[in-house]
């Protein structure tokens, strides 16, 4: 029992830095993002969109009645990033998305097995 809290706890530091400093990149208009995110035809709000997203889901794995909606909404972001790089022919950015998926699976199947 303690260590499966423990691998939880773990899961969601991990996990909520990953999508904190991801989201607040795609904030700043000089990380990078805003050129890519206009390359694969998204509008600017929308990579802002994303970001705050990213950041606030990252704040909601630290409450365990939202967990569970925030892995939701970061396996949905993931699953639409993983189609953005598949269809703009970057096969290998996919890797990151995948990984990140498992280990919110991961959060997720723990998280409600510890209820």
């Amino acid at each position: 029992m303690i260590a499966k809290r423990t691998v939880v706890w773990i899961l969601i530091v991990l996990l909520a830095a990953e999508f904190a400093l991801a989201g607040g990149r795609k904030l700043s208009p000089s990380s990078g993002w805003a050129p890519m995110f206009a390359a694969w035809g998204y509008p600017a709000w929308f990579r802002v969109g994303i970001g705050v997203t990213e950041i606030a889901c990252a704040l909601a794995l630290f409450i365990p009645r939202s967990r569970r909606w925030a892995c939701v909404v970061l396996l949905v972001i993931m699953a639409g990033a993983a189609v953005t790089h598949l269809t703009h022919g970057e096969p290998q950015r996919v890797v990151l998305n995948a990984a990140l998926s498992a280990l919110i699976g991961l959060l997720m199947r723990l998280a409600k097995a510890g209820r």
